[in-house]
């Protein structure tokens, strides 16, 4: 797979954010597996030669996707989150739950998103951009945390997040290919097996800060 070729041009850049909101739209109604470059170029109604030009594979437009709805999601939910302050997030263990709640209905909202993100990975780098984005949200999480709490001084705490979010969204990516959305029962058991991990390093009760 080669990666896309972001052009500077403004004409080119129109076409390169043409074929990626075609796309998203196709996306609504179609598997990203099934989609292929002419479906695409047909959306955008562009020649074929154009789209790939800028992206040589159906899996560079899915690493694309799948940095800028990761970036979204993060900005939405560390927002969201910290406007909901500790009157209704009182513990860890509530800020863990109201953020995943807030990644659920996002995911479960928008078919487009759940297929860049849950749906089958199409190639490894989708899967690596995927873990470094978690990883970016694992390190505005910790940041979030230590508004909030008094964070003890944990070694690879950050980590630990991270790895935390890859454990939710593999069973999310489960639900959705089952159910097509991501299920109270799934959602639940997703919450129960973050909770447990993090519980693995996180005191019971931190001490919030005024």
């Amino acid at each position: 797979m080669r990666s896309a070729r972001v052009p500077a041009q403004e004409r080119s850049r129109k076409r390169y954010e043409a074929v990626l909101d075609a796309t998203v739209k196709l996306l609504e109604t179609t598997n990203i597996e099934d989609i292929s470059l002419h479906d695409i170029g047909k959306a955008c109604e562009l020649p074929a030669a154009s789209v790939h030009y800028l992206f040589s594979t159906v899996s560079a437009i899915h690493l694309e996707l799948s940095r800028r709805f990761n970036d979204e999601m993060t900005e939405k939910i560390i927002v969201k989150t910290r406007s909901l302050g500790m009157a209704h997030v009182n513990t860890w263990q509530e800020m863990i739950r109201a953020a995943m709640v807030l990644a659920k209905d996002e995911l479960n909202s928008s078919r487009a998103l759940s297929e860049v993100i849950l749906a089958p990975v199409l190639h490894r780098s989708v899967r690596a951009i995927s873990f470094q984005t978690n990883s970016a949200f694992g390190a505005a999480s910790m940041d979030l945390y230590k508004e909030f709490f008094i964070l003890p001084d944990i070694p690879r705490l950050d980590s630990y997040f991270v790895l935390s979010t890859e454990l939710a969204e593999g069973i999310w990516a489960g639900s959705y290919a089952r159910h097509g959305r991501i299920d109270d029962f799934s959602f639940e058991e997703s919450v129960r097996a973050v909770i447990a991990y993090l519980r693995c390093f996180l005191p019971e009760t931190l001490t919030a800060r005024e």
